[in-house]
């Protein structure tokens, strides 16, 4: 686009100066610098002052005229490359904005889907803790119920106002079991809420005394001391005890076990329950994988413990065994 006018302003200058080597304006195509302003007026400069110079005012002219018009053609040349520049670049800043457009639409798709899946999840585990409350609670009460019913009905002919308890033992299971899932599908506020290790000792010989009084059955305890200052998350106790009423209650119907062992550690980072009975049980290594797959109650107890980062353990040697270890933060009141 400089060219014709390069080639302009050398047409002219050699028509007024007569001067046939005004072609060394030309030189400024070979540089892309300031020097290109300067450098016809020095080419002309130093050809005047081999050749002679009889008028030194008009040589004086026809340099500031090729400094000149150099100077022109090198702003114009300037002005032109950054306008080439600007209109090349507007494609490209289309693009980088299209694309920074896009990647942010698919990172705002992604933080979307990221988001529902952790609100997936975290209805999934609430979901998973229900039904395991009203499994275990439930489970257990019913269980009482059936057995307390049973025993009712062989004792209506002998002795009347023992069976009659009975019913009324049963009666009160059913509403426990009630109770229990109003209990389980309420979302508490203090489910982070910690408990003393007493307090949840409490609720194991609760639940064992229940056990006991309903199905006849004797429990052995094995327990720690009482610790009104060691917490333990309240989750994980809840969990503890409805595992404790799952598997003395599949003991009785599923091993018809009628002695049960129970012994329960605890350190500042780490509780273990483990429950040994009497009963037979067909569980063994080789179909312990299909059993746990299978079996709800077990599932569930295996699930929450490798959830939270635990272990459990599940044996039949001389009766049925079951371990669970679960880790947590250890703290204390005060």
């Amino acid at each position: 686009m400089i060219t014709f006018p390069m080639l302009l302003f050398t047409g002219l200058f050699a028509f007024f100066s007569g001067n046939v080597h005004a072609f060394t304006i030309m030189y400024e195509c070979r540089f892309r610098s300031v020097i290109r302003v300067l450098l016809p007026s020095s080419a002309y400069f130093v050809y005047s002052l081999f050749s002679g110079v009889d008028d030194v005012p008009l040589m004086i002219f026809r340099i500031v005229i090729l400094a000149a018009a150099s100077l022109l053609l090198f702003a114009a040349e300037t002005l032109i490359s950054r306008y080439s520049e600007a209109r090349k670049s507007i494609p490209n800043s289309v693009s980088v904005s299209a694309i920074s457009e896009m990647y942010t639409k698919k990172l705002n798709q992604e933080l979307v889907i990221k988001n529902y899946l952790t609100d997936r999840n975290a209805r999934l585990e609430e979901r998973e803790n229900i039904s395991r409350s009203i499994h275990n609670s439930v489970g257990h009460s019913i269980t009482a119920a059936i057995v307390t019913l049973e025993a009712s009905d062989m004792l209506f002919d002998k002795s009347p106002e023992k069976a009659r308890e009975k019913l009324l033992t049963a009666k009160e299971r059913i509403r426990t079991g009630l109770d229990s899932i109003r209990h389980a599908v309420r979302v508490l506020d203090d489910e982070t809420v910690s408990i003393s290790l007493s307090d949840f000792l409490t609720g194991i010989n609760t639940a064992a005394d229940e056990f006991v009084m309903d199905t006849m059955r004797v429990i052995h305890m094995d327990l720690p001391e009482k610790n009104d200052e060691l917490l333990i998350p309240r989750e994980h106790t809840e969990f503890l005890t409805g595992a404790f009423q799952e598997i003395l209650s599949n003991g009785v119907k599923h091993g018809n076990a009628d002695v049960f062992f129970l012994h329960i550690t605890v350190d500042s980072s780490h509780i273990k329950l483990t429950v040994n009975d009497n009963g037979e049980s067909d569980f063994s290594s080789e179909n312990a994988a299909s059993r746990l797959r299978e079996g709800f109650g077990l599932r569930k107890l295996k699930s929450y413990a490798d959830r939270c980062g635990g272990l459990t353990f599940f044996s039949n040697e001389n009766g049925f065994k079951t371990e669970i270890m679960l880790p947590f933060e250890g703290g204390h009141n005060g």
